[in-house]
């Protein structure tokens, strides 16, 4: 079994890795988060709190809202 772990920022699609275990992807899956999270803090005026309230990161994916118009999601998936 492999697991992949999906993003997309809605303009592409590519696969952020492929894993043996679903717990290696997750482990990744809350390391991209993050350090997206960081980038924006450290790089723009980072993500107004209205828009982290409606950004989720759980066990299989993840959406994070950038602002109204830059959406990150990443997504497990078991092939």
């Amino acid at each position: 079994m492999k697991v992949l772990l999906i993003h997309t920022d809605g303009y592409s699609i590519d696969v952020v890795g492929k894993y043996n275990t679903k717990e290696e992807a997750c482990k990744q899956l809350n390391f991209e988060y993050e350090r997206k999270i960081e980038y924006q803090e450290m790089f723009s005026n980072g993500i107004d709190s209205e828009w982290m309230k409606s950004s989720h990161c759980d066990n299989e994916e993840a959406i994070l809202y950038i602002n109204g118009e830059e959406v990150h999601v990443w997504q497990i998936v078991t092939a």
